[in-house]
């Protein structure tokens, strides 16, 4: 009888390490099939720091030009763009004082690697009106193929051009991950 017990705890025991590596195989299977949202060879990031009362200058009624202004709204709080657009979008984020990070290729590594097609489902709400601070434009032999608008703030985001669903993207550990690689200066607790 104990014979038995013993072969039943060694059975048992020996399919437990191997259902452990089975999974463990599985996570690498699936690491190494994560697709990137754009097939990029570079990406350029853009940080808009301005206060309140700078963004309430940009977005009020009392902005004489009114083009200027709707213009703004529509790249800060809206969905512009919703294409990828024909004329220089880098020159219309300079224009409105958002500014160019020198990324690493490390960095670039890393970013590119968040933005990735995954099996998690984005099902959260939103808290608030989305603040765009953070702009990545995504190039192919310097010619723009996608564009990532993220609001860190609230969780929102806005992806254009890619060809893959988007739609897992976005989980807080994902967006954490993002503004930790681009905000080194950030310390979370």
């Amino acid at each position: 009888m104990k014979k038995y017990i013993f072969l039943l705890i060694v059975i048992i025991i020996s399919s437990c390490n191997n259902s452990k590596k089975a999974d463990t195989e599985i996570q690498k299977k699936e690491k190494k099939e994560l697709r990137p949202f754009f097939d990029s060879d570079k990406i350029d990031h853009y940080y808009l720091d301005i206060s309140e009362r700078e963004f309430e200058y940009f977005a009020s009624d009392n902005t004489t030009q009114k083009e200027k202004k709707k213009e703004f709204s529509n790249l800060f709080m809206g969905y512009y763009p919703d294409s990828i657009p024909k004329k220089n979008f880098e020159n219309l984020l300079l224009k409105y004082k958002y500014k160019k990070s020198n990324l690493s290729l490390k960095q670039e590594k890393e970013i590119k690697n968040v933005f990735s097609e995954k099996d998690s489902l984005m099902n959260e709400g939103y808290a608030c009106v989305a603040e765009y601070r953070d702009i990545f434009i995504f190039k192919k032999k310097e010619k723009t193929v996608g564009i990532a608008k993220i609001c860190f703030k609230c969780g929102r985001f806005q992806i254009t051009g890619s060809k893959l669903d988007v739609s897992g993207f976005g989980l807080w550990k994902e967006l954490d991950k993002l503004e930790s690689i681009v905000r080194t200066d950030i310390k979370k607790p």
